[in-house]
């Protein structure tokens, strides 16, 4: 799906799996249990990518940068081009876990002054869908990951330098009772 950006016919997707076609209907009876599953199989290991990014947080020192290059290397983009073709869209489970995931990884990242406080969850979330999502223009896939990762790194470095940049507007002055006291400098 990522590299033909939309829906496989379902002769190539048995072939690619190595199954005959009637393995794959046996499996898949009909066109929307076959997107349902990949959407939700990469929803899965995208979740699962986000807690191991947390976990190894101390490691890898970036939580969510290691979350949402893994994001792209789980094929999250397919999700992107299955959405609008499916009738059921409707996946609790998935939806409540993401979102737990993404709140965490935000939180992690503002704490460690790595976005603003004013980065939702929700900026997090269609930000690893834009880069994720295929260009269908052509490219090699290998070619298309390594503009998808350079440019996430382009936008996570965006976010950190406006994070420094309001940091560093931060200065003291003495308040009326000779106390120290912060003020912020608007930035333009």
């Amino acid at each position: 799906m990522l590299e033909l950006g939309g829906a496989p016919s379902r002769d190539e997707v048995a072939q690619r799996a190595g199954v005959g076609i009637a393995t794959l209907y046996r499996h898949f009876p009909d066109q929307q249990d076959l997107l349902r599953a990949v959407a939700l199989d990469v929803l899965d290991r995208t979740i699962a990518a986000g807690k191991v990014a947390l976990t190894d947080a101390e490691l890898t020192g970036t939580p969510l940068r290691s979350y949402l290059h893994a994001a792209i290397d789980s094929g999250l983009g397919a999700v992107n081009i299955v959405y609008p073709l499916l009738d059921d869209t409707d996946w609790p489970e998935q939806t409540a876990a993401a979102q737990r995931i993404l709140d965490r990884l935000t939180d992690v990242a503002r704490r460690r002054g790595e976005i603003d406080g004013d980065v939702t969850a929700a900026d997090i979330a269609l930000a690893a869908i834009r880069f994720a999502r295929p260009l269908a223009i052509g490219l090699d896939s290998v070619d298309e990951g390594a503009i998808a990762h350079r440019q996430l790194d382009t936008y996570l470095d965006g976010l950190a330098a406006r994070q420094a940049s309001a940091d560093a507007s931060e200065v003291t002055e003495l308040d009326d009772a000779g106390v120290i006291a912060p003020i912020r400098i608007a930035c333009q």
